[in-house]
């Protein structure tokens, strides 16, 4: 196995929750305060991280073959609320965390920082989600008139162009702190058998939102 690590160490690790309600108070305004979510945790090949992060969503790292898939969705569902309201629309995202994307194309060495394709160990992935069902329709909606509409200049088109993001309530990140890769053997795809990462979300207020 390869491990990969931030310099300078992680700090404390724990897969607990820290919540920072910056001008909160027992009264709720007219407007929710925005609030400010920092997590830290550790996951195992296979294994799913999955975290309440308020206004009843979750923040979940789904594992696949190679590694695992950021998402936000409900609690208790399993739909992606960063799926139509985040780019690139096509190819790798900075999304998916996977073995391979950290090494080179044969499989023989560690991936050049120049010529990686999704952040790396210490880079934040930064994404952005609604916070309803309804939204997510919305988004997607739009989405769909964006990449089937061919014809730059219809109206509904342009529409949905100049709407994309306007649905998302809210803003997270993701920083891989360290990681240990395994199946290195030349030109095999090589997968993560364990890594930390560090993980952020706050929540737009509707000026906020409005601005975005």
């Amino acid at each position: 196995m390869f491990a990969l690590t931030q310099p300078g160490g992680l700090g404390i690790l724990a897969l607990a929750l820290l919540l920072s309600l910056c001008g909160m108070s027992n009264r709720q305004s007219k407007s929710p305060p925005n609030l400010s979510i920092r997590l830290h945790g550790e996951v195992r090949r296979s294994e799913k991280f999955e975290q309440e992060i308020g206004r009843g969503l979750a923040f979940r790292l789904v594992p696949d073959e190679y590694g695992w898939n950021i998402e936000v969705g409900p609690k208790d569902g399993t739909d992606n609320y960063l799926d139509c309201v985040n780019g690139p629309l096509h190819g790798i995202t900075p999304y998916q965390i996977e073995g391979w994307l950290f090494r080179n194309d044969d499989n023989t060495a560690t991936r050049k920082p120049s010529e990686l394709t999704t952040p790396g160990i210490g880079e934040k992935r930064e994404f952005q989600f609604v916070l309803t069902a309804i939204d997510q329709a919305k988004s997607c909606a739009d989405l769909d008139k964006m990449e089937h509409i061919y014809d730059g200049k219809d109206p509904k088109h342009t529409a949905a162009l100049n709407r994309f993001g306007e649905h998302a309530g809210g803003d997270g990140s993701v920083t891989i702190t360290s990681m240990t890769l395994g199946h290195l053997e030349p030109r095999a795809q090589a997968w993560i058998e364990s890594m930390r990462f560090e993980a952020t979300f706050s929540f737009r207020t509707a000026d906020e939102n409005h601005e975005h």
